[in-house]
């Protein structure tokens, strides 16, 4: 540094302000690379979301296909015969106990639910009571199936199994699987009709 007559002379000056913007510049060089390197971990956020949210909707869409089979297979069905091979009560299928497909199904490509006591993400849900599965009742509760509901067009509402009877089924088929969204569902009903 130089002094003369006990001040600083213009070159001193000079320097100081070099080495204080020198050290300006270092800040903000750490600045930058803190911006840039926050931009990148949000980039890579943003790409692991996205990756996560497509096979989200490719298992959504898996389900709801299925589902939608499920309906048609229903419905290429004969009529008065699907209640008997669809539902939980394996000793009135048409073709002798245990013959029909059931209220379950697997759909490739989706996982088990914990604690899915049945073992198939799939199912067809009929307007039953809890403990009678062979039982199709027009007194059921299940606002999801539009219940309680004339089953077989008599004009009334009574307590008695229609499985043998029925004019139209309310049919509910549900998918609940475990996947990259965490426990999903997808669930699509229909009214069946014989008219």
């Amino acid at each position: 540094m130089l002094i003369r007559n006990g001040v600083p002379t213009a070159s001193s000056r000079a320097l100081r302000a070099r080495r204080a913007r020198a050290g300006l510049t270092l800040i903000e060089v750490l600045c930058a690379l803190t911006i840039l390197l926050l931009s990148v971990l949000g980039f890579a956020q943003a790409i692991t979301a996205s990756a996560r949210n497509a096979q989200a909707t490719k298992e959504r869409t898996l389900a709801t296909e299925a589902a939608r089979r499920k309906i048609e297979e229903l419905e290429a069905n004969v009529f008065p015969e699907i209640f008997w091979r669809y539902n939980e009560y394996a000793t009135d299928d048409p073709g002798g106990a245990g013959t029909a497909q059931g209220a379950h199904f697997a759909v490739s490509g989706l996982h088990l639910q914990r604690g899915d006591a049945d073992g198939f993400v799939g199912d067809i849900v009929f307007p039953t009571r809890v403990g009678l599965p062979g039982s199709l009742r027009e007194d059921s509760t299940d606002a999801k199936l539009g219940m309680p509901r004339d089953l077989n067009a008599d004009g009334v509402i009574d307590s008695a199994n229609h499985g043998g009877n029925y004019r139209i089924l309310p049919v509910l088929v549900r998918v609940q699987w475990q996947g990259a969204a965490g426990n999903s569902t997808v669930e699509l009903r229909t009214m069946l009709g014989d008219f």
